[in-house]
Order: structure tokens, then sequence, then C-alpha cells
């Protein structure tokens, strides 16, 4: 009879199986155009953002090195048409945002607002001459944009309580109050600022330089979730915009909802991508890790984790997974996102509105 020892030596080496997150074949879905667009979207978030995003988090910075690499992909305004825009389906769209959030979810963040929010606002709400003024270097990321609709005091409200005013002065527009969490604005070149109107009411859209006299930003510090992701409380103080950077075709807030329903699915994806991201550098970590002679993917306990997810080592920036944690917090709260979209699937469920 053999002894143990030698029927160790018979067993085959252990080969892990190739590691991929999409574990329901999500990818399948696009035709070969596309995939090819996720394979290049695949090289710049392993070549380009992998080897530096621990880094630039750690140190609650950006890695503007980036954008031009980023801008090579061709990833600006997916599920626009003209303007410079890539074009596609708003599925690619989808996948687009998973993929950059299986990386780093501030990386997808900043191309989310810069060409969802930001870019979005002007797509839906600009007019034609707008447009063409801004889209398409927005498109090539050479104007990058920001989108200030969150107040100090005001979240998910802001369709009825927004304190940021404007007032109309000859043919300008003078803008005063506060947005708070704006997503790129210590460094945007426009900043898409929602108001509401002194005399109307109404909510209005405005599209206000950096150099602007009278805005200010100031860099919010210490998080502990999307480091990465430049955060700003923007001060508008007697903020002289001229009518031509008025969006023209944003005049209730029903039209500031046109572009979060354009893009509130993407909080999705990124959700679906932060998760394909920690589980993939879980797995692939249970598969190394040796113990007791072989991998701890192995043990029984150990393969329960990662269909939970998540185990003791994961707490250590060098493994990653801690970063993921800390990202999938924000964006479990960020635009209200399980809170309002429990609210919208409840009234499409029910036919009743729960909003205050």
């Amino acid at each position: 009879m053999a002894s143990p020892q030698a029927a160790q030596a018979k067993r085959p080496a252990y080969s892990p199986p190739p590691i991929n997150g999409d574990f329901y074949k999500i990818g399948n879905i696009l035709n070969d155009k596309e995939r090819a667009l996720i394979k290049r979207v695949r090289e710049f978030t392993e070549g380009v953002v992998a080897p530096v995003i621990e880094d630039y988090w750690a140190r609650d910075a950006f890695p503007f090195e980036i954008i031009p690499k980023m801008a090579e992909v061709g990833i600006g305004g997916l599920g626009y048409q003209g303007y410079g825009a890539a074009g596609g389906s708003w599925l690619l769209n989808g996948v687009v945002a998973m993929e950059l959030a299986r990386i780093d979810s501030s990386v997808a963040t900043f191309w989310g607002v810069h060409t969802g929010l930001s870019a979005g606002s002007i797509y839906l709400c600009g007019d034609e001459e707008q447009k063409q003024r801004w889209l398409p270097s927005m498109m090539r990321f050479e104007t990058i944009g920001s989108f200030g609709l969150t107040e100090p005091l005001v979240g998910s409200a802001t369709s009825g309580g927004m304190m940021t005013t404007c007032r109309r002065e000859d043919d300008s527009w003078i803008l005063n109050g506060q947005k708070k969490w704006i997503g790129n604005s210590t460094f945007a070149d426009i900043n898409v600022i929602w108001a509401s109107d002194e005399s109307s009411s109404q909510v209005k859209g405005f599209v206000v330089g950096k150099d602007n006299p009278g805005f200010s930003v100031e860099k919010m510090k210490s998080k502990m979730a999307l480091r990465v992701v430049q955060n700003g409380l923007i001060t508008l103080k007697d903020c002289r915009v001229p009518e031509a950077d008025r969006l023209q075709n944003a005049n209730t807030f029903k039209d500031t909802a046109k572009v979060l329903r354009m893009t509130r699915t993407g909080v999705a994806w990124f959700a679906v991508g932060c998760q394909m991201g920690a589980y993939e550098h879980a797995l692939r970590y249970a598969t190394e890790r040796m113990q007791f002679g072989k991998p701890i993917g192995g043990f029984q306990l150990v393969q329960d984790l990662l269909v939970r997810m998540l185990g003791g080592n994961g707490i250590l920036l060098d493994n990653h997974i801690g970063r993921f944690v800390a990202d999938a917090e924000a964006i479990y709260s960020y635009e209200g996102t399980r809170e309002m979209n429990t609210l919208i699937v409840g009234k499409a469920i029910t036919g009743l509105s729960a909003f205050v």
C-alpha cells in the first residue's frame, strides 16, 4: 500500500481556474466592437490605473496623468450622439462604468461626473450653440467638468429646498450659495451649477468657469472613502454669470431630473464593478496564500467567506480589499443611492409617490 506521502506526490499540482469577476458573463451580451472597447478599458485600468492607485488613495490625491490616457481609450460620452461623443449603447456605458470601478471606484466616479452628470447636463439642457461650444472638448477630456447640485444643508431635497439662488440683472445672472461634495470641482474647468430663481422659485442651470469672479472652491479633506475623488465645497458670492452661459433648456427641476435619471443607473454599475474588484483580489489571495500545505481557498470556511466575501488581511491597503470596502460605503450612500432608488422603485410598484 502506498504511503500518504507517496499519494500526495502523485496528485497533480494545483492550477487555479482563471479569475474573472464577470461571473454571469455580462460581457457576452456585447458585440465584437463593444468587446474591443472593453478590452481597451481593461488595458487602461490594469496597465495605467492599478499600478498607482493605492498610493494616490493613501495620499488623498488625484492621478492627473491618467486623464490623457483615459481620453485615448475613447469613452467620452458613451450613449450620446454627435459632438465628438463615443456614442454606443447605454448597456455599453454601464459595462464601462463597471470595468472602471472594478479597479477603482474613484476613477469611475471622476469619469461618471465628467462625462455623465456635467457633460450630460449640457447635452440634455444646453442649446445647440452651447453643445457645440463645450461638448467636443469635454469628450476629448481637454475641458473637465463638475456637477453642483448637493448643498451643505440640502441633499435629496434639492427639488424643493434648494438654497442656492440666482437673479437676473440685465444680460447676466447673480448666483449666491454653496454646493458641497462636488466631485472634480477642485480642478474642473467648468462647473454646472443649479440654482433657484428668486423671482419664480424655478430651478435653472448655469455653466460657471473656474476663474469666474465670485466663484471659489475648497477641497474637502479627511475622507474615509473615495479618497481619490477630489470633492469640493463651492462658494458662490455674487457670482456673475452671463445669460449665454445659462443652460437654455433647463428651466425647472424636471430638467435637472432628466440628467439624474440618465445617469443614476451608472451608480448601480459602479457597485457591481466595486464588488468585482474586491472579489477578484480576495479570490487571487485565497489561491496563493498557503496554510497547512495547501491554498487556503481549499478550506470550507474560506470558501464560505469567498461566497459571502472578505477576510482578515483585507484591511491592509497592500491587499487592495480595504479600499474597495471603504469606497463601497460611499457608493451605498451618495446620491441617496439606496433610499432614493428604493422610493423610485416603490413608486413604480405601487403607483403611489412617497416623496415629500
